[in-house]
């Protein structure tokens, strides 16, 4: 961590969760431990299960596979940075969980999943107004679960903003991917 841009982005992280403190509530707790736990890989595995089950009854297969593959991508991806750059977390955290901070795992996933899911079904949405909320709903959604990390204070803000960015990085290879190698006329 000699690096001043390294230096410079752990001090930013260090005095986002100092002032993070602040605001730190037993409610906001609470509220922060359920969004986290809408990130959790045990929920999630219950939310990709949903999709896909409604990928199926809506006879998509293609937005199946894509998502299967890209989700898996996504934890791989994750898990060999998390083990190439073995950030610790931060000591501050609220609650106790393991393993390295960043990428933080959460963020990248949520937003592969969201974005996965606007992807397979905004065009769908004629009403613009509908297509709008459903798109700031996911959207929301996987900020809210982002946030909920820091809030915590078991992830730096780093960790969250570059699982984000992971995040949408891994979602827009895949559809481009898809859309121009692997979609099938048959298959839409």
């Amino acid at each position: 961590m000699n690096s001043p841009l390294l230096l410079s982005a752990h001090k930013i992280d260090l005095n986002i969760i100092d002032w993070m403190s602040s605001f730190i509530t037993p409610l906001g707790i609470k509220i922060a431990l359920f969004v986290s736990s809408i990130g959790s890989p045990q929920s999630f595995l219950l939310l990709t299960i949903a999709a896909v089950m409604f990928f199926w009854l809506c006879k998509k297969p293609y937005y199946l596979i894509q998502f299967f593959v890209t989700l898996g991508v996504g934890s791989l991806a994750v898990y060999i940075v998390k083990i190439l750059i073995a950030r610790p977390r931060p000591v501050e955290a609220l609650v106790q969980v393991s393993g390295h901070s960043f990428p933080s795992g959460h963020a990248t996933i949520a937003t592969l999943f969201c974005s996965l899911l606007i992807f397979a079904y905004k065009d769908h949405i004629k009403n613009i107004f509908l297509r709008f909320l459903f798109i700031v709903a996911l959207s929301s959604c996987a900020l809210a679960v982002a946030f909920s990390r820091v809030y915590l204070s078991v992830h730096y803000l780093s960790d969250v903003v570059v699982g984000i960015l992971l995040g949408l990085l891994i979602s827009s290879l895949s559809v481009f991917i898809f859309e121009n190698f692997f979609r099938k006329e048959e298959l839409k």
